[in-house]
């Protein structure tokens, strides 16, 4: 099992000899969870300080700090994301005068002893009832509850995108069904209620009848299953299909093949992480391929790369999918699209409270 990278963006990932096949850890949760639980752990309910910014050098700002015994601790929200720092409240410079009427510091020496790139001058204090609920639901409606993943199927001999969108489910080996009964449970698409994934669920078939579902780790993930979606005799591109898979972030594909795949025939803008994954003995071994750009993430792939079929080993697949897709919203490709979003909510919690 290999792949041909050639002239393409995508570059397979390195193995790690130490990695192990593991369940789900801490490195699960989004950035932006870990922040609402540190700003819930720690400042929700208790008395603290917001403060905003509607324009300053690096943007909208929402800032908020309080001291916890002797350390003060701060959450800074830009359109860049979130940082959560702490300093010893006498690393804090507080004038003369302002001890002596037992005042606290200005919010110029705080945010300084915190980091001296945070553009004081433009925060506003606001004691504003209800700010912190404000704040927190801001965060969560960046948390991403729902997954959508392709999965194509590559048979004997075929090692090129066209190949994979070409084939038909009635035609596939027991080995792919049996790994789409790995992934999660076939659902019938007429009047399906849950995520869908862009799907067409209103019984006119015009995505399939059928696709593959799973909730996982309070996620819902749909997977676009190229046999599964409509197959058209007189269009060689399989247009229909490419319209799914090739707006999907991660794509996983599956080999009954040992010829290498050619990862230049993969096209799409928007598809940044290539799952390969070929039977092997009683598991999968597996080949993980991401764009350019894309940061590193974990989990790591072990070496050799190869998962078994029990539900640590899907925890692993699943959580390695996920984490990709993540990390590909920090690629040139995702990244300025998400700061903007950031800077629209923070903008809207700015406006409503700076007068």
């Amino acid at each position: 099992m290999s792949v041909v990278v050639g002239n393409s963006e995508f570059r397979p990932l390195q193995t790690n000899p130490s990695a192990k096949i593991t369940g789900v850890h801490e490195s699960l949760l989004q950035e932006c969870e870990k922040d609402i639980i540190w700003y819930r752990e720690n400042f929700f309910g208790k008395p603290h300080d917001n403060y905003l910014a509607l324009e300053s050098s690096k943007g909208p700002l929402a800032v908020s700090v309080i001291l916890d015994n002797n350390m003060y601790k701060a959450l800074i929200r830009s359109i860049d994301g979130a940082e959560r720092l702490t300093v010893d409240k006498h690393a804090v410079h507080v004038g003369a005068f302002r001890k002596l009427l037992k005042l606290g510091p200005k919010v110029e020496n705080l945010m300084n002893a915190f980091s001296s790139g945070i553009p004081a001058r433009s925060l506003v204090l606001v004691k504003t009832p209800g700010l912190a609920n404000e704040l927190l639901a801001m965060e969560e409606r960046q948390v991403i509850r729902s997954y959508k993943f392709g999965v194509g199927y590559c048979m004997a001999g075929q090692t090129i995108e066209s190949d994979m969108m070409a084939n038909r489910h009635d035609t596939a080996s027991p080995a792919f069904k049996s790994f789409l009964q790995f992934l999660g449970e076939k659902i019938e698409l007429r009047g399906w209620k849950g995520y869908r994934a862009g799907l067409d669920v209103s019984g006119t078939n015009q995505t399939g009848t059928h696709s593959v579902y799973t909730k996982w780790q309070g996620y819902e993930i749909m997977f676009h299953v190229s046999t599964l979606l409509p197959y058209n005799e007189k269009d060689k591109q399989q247009l229909e299909r490419k319209r799914h898979l090739g707006n999907d972030i991660v794509i996983i594909i599956f080999q009954d093949t040992d010829e290498p795949f050619q990862l230049s025939t993969i096209t799409s803008h928007q598809n940044h992480i290539l799952a390969f994954v070929k039977p092997e003995g009683d598991g999968y071994k597996f080949v993980c391929a991401v764009k350019q750009g894309v940061p590193v993430f974990i989990p790591e792939i072990p070496d050799p790369p190869i998962f078994g079929k029990d539900a640590v080993s899907r925890d692993f697949f699943l959580h390695v999918l996920v984490n990709g897709e993540r990390a590909s919203y920090k690629s040139p490709s995702f990244a300025p699209k998400i700061s903007r979003t950031r800077s629209v909510l923070l903008c809207d919690v700015a406006s409503k409270h700076i007068k």
